[in-house]
């Protein structure tokens, strides 16, 4: 009898660790939006996910008004059940920039602890440094949800003559 018990809560635990855990399914991704931090004004730009503007020169005076701008914001809006903390939800982020030699530089961020209000909505943020000069591939997933931009940032190269 205390096999069947055991077996029973064994068979339990492997179904809740195969579905995700508890509350994973519950969250999703639902907006991404990033923003240049202009160094002049000493505020963030508009989104520059949903403006599709590219930055080129963005340290030497190419950002928006031409302002100066290194660091770059990204805004992550996650949705979960109303007034909910889900215990096992998570969501993973790579942010992937390509250097001027075409290697890829990653960084991988995963969430969790998330905690969702009234309205069912939180948000997470990232902020990277000397990030306005490679361009920027977002890729998120969260629950069965996924949400992916792309943002082409580049500066020029000044070659000292001989």
């Amino acid at each position: 009898m205390g096999g069947l018990r055991v077996g029973a809560a064994l068979a339990s635990v492997v179904s809740f660790v195969l579905a995700g855990g508890a509350g994973a399914a519950q969250l999703k991704i639902a907006d991404v939006k990033a923003y240049a931090f202009l160094e002049h004004a000493g505020k963030l730009s508009d989104d520059l996910v949903s403006s599709g503007e590219p930055l080129v020169d963005a340290p030497k005076g190419g950002a928006l008004g031409g302002d100066t701008a290194t660091g770059l914001l990204i805004d992550f809006t996650f949705e979960g059940d109303k007034n909910a903390s889900p215990k096992y939800a998570t969501a993973v982020v790579d942010l992937t920039q390509t250097g001027r030699s075409g290697q890829p530089i990653t960084t991988h961020r995963a969430f969790t602890n998330f905690i969702f209000g009234p309205d069912g909505i939180e948000h997470k943020a990232v902020f990277l440094e000397g990030a306005t000069c490679m361009p920027l591939a977002i890729q998120v997933h969260a629950g069965k949800t996924e949400k992916s931009a792309k943002l082409d940032f580049h500066c020029t190269e000044t070659v000292a003559p001989k």
